[in-house]
Parts: C-alpha cells; sequence; structure tokens
C-alpha cells in the first residue's frame, strides 16, 4: 500500500520504501483546500480562515527542523509544536501540538498517470481524485491503551497545492493544534478515510500505488515524548 506505516519520515515516502523527493521551492499554490516532504523548501500559502484556525500567520514559537535544515513551522505557517519527522518526536508539557503526516504524492496529470489494470480514476488528474475521495482524517495518540485518545476532522486536516522538484503534485494530512499531553512517552497514528478507492498514478503495483475506501492506517504508531516546560 502507498502509505509509511513504520518508516515515517519528514517527507514524502512512496510504499514501504517510498523515493523521496525535494520539494520546489515557491511551487506552493495560492489555494489552500481543506503537506510534509523529505526536504521542504519553503512555500507561499494564501491567508484563509483554515490559517487561521491553525494558529498561522503569527509568529513562529517553535522549530521543527529537518534533517536538511528546513524549519517546517515557517513552511507550514504553524506557530504550535509539530510531531511527525524523525526530527520532531518532542512537545512541551502543558502547550498544544499539530501532527502532521507523510504527504501523498501522485503523478503530475492524467497524460503521465499509470494505473492498475483494475483501476479506473474518478477524476483525470491523480492529485484531483485523491484529494475529492478524501473524507477525513483520524488523530489517535496512544493507541491501544487506557489513555486513548481520537481526534477526527474532515477536510480541513488536507491540504495540497504543493509539489516536488520533479513537479509531482502532492496533497498532505495535517491535524489542527491538539490537546496538551502530560509528561512522558507517548505515541501518534494518522488513519485516513477514503470515500472509494484510489490508485496515484505511478505505478500498476495495487499493494504499492493505491489506497482503500475507507478507513485505514495511514501511518505506524510514532514514538514521541512530552517533556516539562523548561524553567527559565
Amino acid at each position: 500500500m502507498n502509505q509509511s506505516i513504520e518508516r515515517e519520515s519528514a517527507g514524502i515516502t512512496r510504499g514501504p520504501a517510498r523515493r523521496r523527493h525535494r520539494l520546489l521551492r515557491g511551487m506552493a499554490t495560492a489555494a489552500l483546500a481543506t503537506t510534509m516532504g523529505v526536504s521542504l523548501a519553503g512555500a507561499a500559502l494564501a491567508d484563509s480562515p483554515q490559517r487561521a484556525a491553525l494558529g498561522e500567520g503569527r509568529p513562529t514559537e517553535h522549530a521543527c527542523i529537518t534533517a536538511d535544515g528546513t524549519n517546517l513551522n515557517e513552511f507550514f505557517h504553524i506557530r504550535q509544536q509539530i510531531i511527525g519527522p524523525p526530527t520532531c518526536r518532542t512537545a512541551v508539557a502543558g502547550e498544544p501540538w499539530v501532527r502532521i503526516g507523510p504527504g501523498w504524492v501522485t503523478a503530475a496529470s492524467a497524460a503521465t498517470a499509470v494505473y492498475p489494470a483494475d483501476y479506473t480514476p474518478t477524476k483525470p488528474n491523480p492529485i484531483d481524485d485523491f484529494n475529492s475521495k478524501f473524507l477525513r482524517a483520524r488523530f489517535v495518540v496512544d493507541i491501544g491503551t487506557p489513555q486513548e485518545k481520537s481526534f477526527v476532522f474532515g477536510r480541513k486536516a488536507l491540504r495540497t497545492g504543493f509539489f516536488t522538484e520533479d513537479g509531482l503534485p502532492f496533497s498532505q494530512p495535517v491535524s489542527p493544534p491538539l490537546r496538551p499531553l502530560r509528561v512522558g512517552q507517548h505515541t501518534s497514528t494518522v488513519f485516513l478515510t477514503l470515500r472509494a478507492r484510489h490508485c496515484d498514478g505511478l505505478g500498476t503495483v495495487p499493494d504499492e500505488n493505491c489506497l482503500p475506501a475507507g478507513e485505514f492506517a495511514y501511518t505506524g504508531n510514532t514514538p514521541f515524548e512530552v517533556v516539562p516546560r523548561p524553567v527559565h
């Protein structure tokens, strides 16, 4: 299946060993639909009610820095702590945090898309097909424990309009700010729900290039730690 299970990274992953892409600087569109790459280079996001809801457009209070030195807080215009990439697995007690899942990359257009023999997209362009089928994202904290909590968000949890340096579009599940957690070890798991099956147009292997209809685990149980607030 075209998703990151145990190997969640700061970026776009294709299948169990999804190929990595560097985002092209400045190629974000002004549209923000209802995005994390291995290397995020920068983007111009339009003002929107969604940005206000996420606390965006305000000064950055935290810095989630990827291995290549990119500040994801600046890239996504998020001022809260970010959890997701391997370099961003620590949150501060008493503060809200934002969960970012891997980006879903598709073929650039209908003209270049290739699909499994049994699949026909609903929308001509693969990224539009994925976006139109996305219903919601569920962010689960401490799954399988007595402390398990789920936070469900609709289309506002999906951002789109970003491209890799190869010109491939992708969309990204990004949570609104989530409630602060107690000090200690935690996990975060991202589930997506699609109204119908989707294939990315990048290959013909269903297990690597397609997502099922309904709800499915989009990431594994990503570990992270909540630490006490520093005393100044």
